[in-house]
């Protein structure tokens, strides 16, 4: 989570503890799959509880649509839509009122409306002090492979610095936000999607990040490379990632370790590139939640929203994150509330939504009616500022799609919409938004999990189901990551002798109890996983006298001249203990890295290259 995303929260939480929202507020209210019950034979079969909980599940259905006519911006096709029609998940709607027999709702204090604002808001300022200047890298030990942990301002992965927008104008950072290469270059590199396969893919990506047939000491690049990477980004992106890992896996199980290391260098390699290449677009994202966090709940949006266009790029992207994730938030927290707790939902209702709920003195929003209230406002700041057209007319193509898509129901209207009415009205072709719109996908990708991934998977959806019945449908890579037996991407896992007191165990007691044990309570049974392994040094908490993970790590050693059983209901017939994944652990110890930089064939042996930006210029 970045710095600005936590400030962003705690301005949350504290326009929770002073608005007064428990009177005129208008719920939103959102249709989780699992919730819905439509079988009125199963009524009469029912307890007088279990009928309430229907009878409550249906008022919030009847409720969804009101907000079509209110509150949707007038660019948006749903706003026509008709009453009665299906409800897909990802639409949020905005009632008012419900039905007349329905109970009133328990008025609550300003004090009572979210747990612990104040200090959440304390907290999370506390949290940005503690932040570095710029973003560090930090080395996983045990794959060797880095990640970003974020800063005040986003690292160039190459450079080591702070990310620098460029100097030129609003239009080159547009450009910075979303590259691309120049017509000869892209028709030189670009794959031919029709008939590409993967082993080509990798052989090319390979041979264009190499210079001398070699690639580039980490962390410089090739000019070359990025070119590459540039003209086929929306082909490659997270399935190159993840088609990269699965062969160097594929490769450590069968024992081939070079072929392993030659893997995992490109795989470290190519997630360089897209750092580096991505992190103008997270720069602009970050300064987009400097200027929408300290102002949530203010609906002058235009005196605080950015003027140039790629900052207003930025400004309604995240707001579309935070309505995205925050719906998602909510249809959790319903679920979570709405839902008896049984044997056979145990472990659903333990993963369903934030789990650091189940810390001791956690400092999370996360109950229904606190995530509805965040959510109406994320909503109706998000509707202004798509209803003003000085902000909204003149985003990319792409960008303004993700409001338009997001709001039509079914797969074959969206195509329809696209062909028939958006690209003929915005002057382009459905190929070029197709593409725009996996290229934007792929900039997601690179952005945090938390609390981009909402979004990220909205546009992914609406990604395919434009490219649906058309040359760009056609997937390559599928043999390579759907894990089936025989496939090229397959590897064969294998199950561990895990410590006595570790996560799995005490899962796998679970696993074994006969199946007329009533399941514990997941929340408490959560709670007491969290203080039996001491989780409150992840999560940021007040350290204890004692190294948990090391006492865990020498319990461990303490064991390994026992055997642990793994249960058969998760071991599916799978080996234990075959080691194939630490082959390269010797490998991985983290070195001091210094200063790359970007590297040209022509002077691949001289120092104090130029980075490509230092050498953009103006075309006439």
């Amino acid at each position: 989570m970045t710095w600005r995303w936590a400030v962003l929260s705690g301005a949350v939480a504290l326009w929770l503890n002073s608005a007064q929202l428990t009177e005129g507020f208008s719920p939103v209210l959102v249709q989780h799959p699992s919730a819905a019950t439509s079988s009125s034979s199963l009524h009469m079969a029912m307890n007088r509880k279990a009928r309430r909980q229907q009878k409550k599940e249906k008022q919030g259905v009847a409720r969804l649509r009101d907000l079509v006519e209110d509150d949707a911006p007038s660019s948006i096709p749903g706003k026509q839509q008709k009453k009665g029609g299906t409800v897909m998940e990802d639409d949020v709607y905005e009632g008012k009122g419900g039905d007349d027999d329905a109970p009133a709702p328990k008025k609550t204090s300003a004090a009572e409306t979210v747990t612990g604002g104040a200090t959440t808001a304390d907290a999370v300022v506390k949290s940005f002090e503690e932040r570095p200047e710029v973003s560090q890298i930090v080395t996983d030990e045990e794959t060797g492979f880095e990640r970003i942990e974020q800063g005040q301002a986003v690292m160039d992965v190459v450079t080591r610095k702070a990310v620098k927008l460029s100097d030129m104008g609003p239009m080159y950072r547009l450009a910075q936000m979303f590259p691309g290469v120049p017509p000869e270059i892209r028709d030189a590199h670009r794959y031919d999607w029709k008939t590409v396969e993967v082993p080509e893919m990798i052989e090319k990506l390979k041979e264009a990040c190499s210079i001398d047939g070699k690639l580039p000491p980490h962390p410089s690049v090739a000019n070359k490379g990025i070119d590459f990477v540039l003209a086929n980004r929306d082909y490659l992106g997270f399935n190159m990632k993840r088609t990269l890992t699965r062969l160097m896996l594929r490769e450590q199980s069968l024992g081939n370790v070079e072929k392993a290391k030659e893997m995992r260098a490109l795989a470290k390699h190519f997630y360089l590139i897209e750092n580096h290449i991505s992190a103008p677009f997270r720069q602009m994202i970050l300064d987009g939640e400097g200027r929408i966090g300290p102002n949530f709940g203010n609906l002058d949006i235009k005196t605080y929203t950015g003027k140039d266009l790629y900052e207003r790029t930025a400004d309604y992207l995240v707001l579309k994150g935070m309505v995205v994730h925050w719906a998602k938030k909510y249809s959790d927290a319903e679920f979570f509330e709405n839902t008896p707790q049984q044997r056979d939902n145990f472990m659903t209702i333990l993963s369903v939504g934030d789990p650091k709920r189940y810390l001791p003195n956690n400092q999370i929003i996360y109950r229904k009616k606190e995530c509805e209230q965040i959510l109406a406002m994320a909503l109706k700041l998000c509707n202004l500022f798509v209803d003003t057209p000085e902000l909204w007319e003149d985003l990319p193509p792409e960008v303004r799609f993700i409001e338009v898509g997001s709001k039509i129901q079914d797969g074959t209207s969206l195509r329809k919409f696209v062909v028939e009415e958006f690209c003929p009205s915005e002057g382009i072709e459905p190929a070029g938004l197709r593409e725009g719109l996996r290229r934007l996908l792929v900039q997601l990708d690179n952005m945090q999990v938390d609390p981009y991934a909402d979004i990220r998977n909205m546009v992914d959806r609406l990604s395919f189901g434009i490219d649906k019945g058309s040359d760009d449908e056609r997937d390559p890579y599928y043999p390579y990551l759907c894990g089936d037996p025989g496939t090229p991407g397959h590897f064969e896992t294998y199950t561990f002798d895990s410590p006595k007191e570790s996560i799995i165990r005490f899962l796998d007691g679970f696993l074994d109890e006969p199946d007329d044990v009533v399941a514990p309570d997941a929340g408490d049974m959560a709670k007491g996983v969290s203080s039996m392994f001491d989780f409150s040094d992840v999560f940021g908490l007040p350290e204890k006298e004692k190294d948990v993970m090391e006492e865990m790590e020498m319990r461990e050693e303490e064991e390994t001249s026992s055997t642990y059983k793994v249960p058969e209901e998760r071991a599916c017939g799978r080996p234990h203990m075959s080691g194939w994944l630490d082959l390269l652990k010797e490998d991985v110890k983290p070195t001091k890295i210094s200063e790359g930089t970007v590297m040209f064939d022509d002077s691949a042996s001289s120092t104090g290259q130029k980075l490509e930006s230092e050498n953009w210029q103006e075309v006439e």
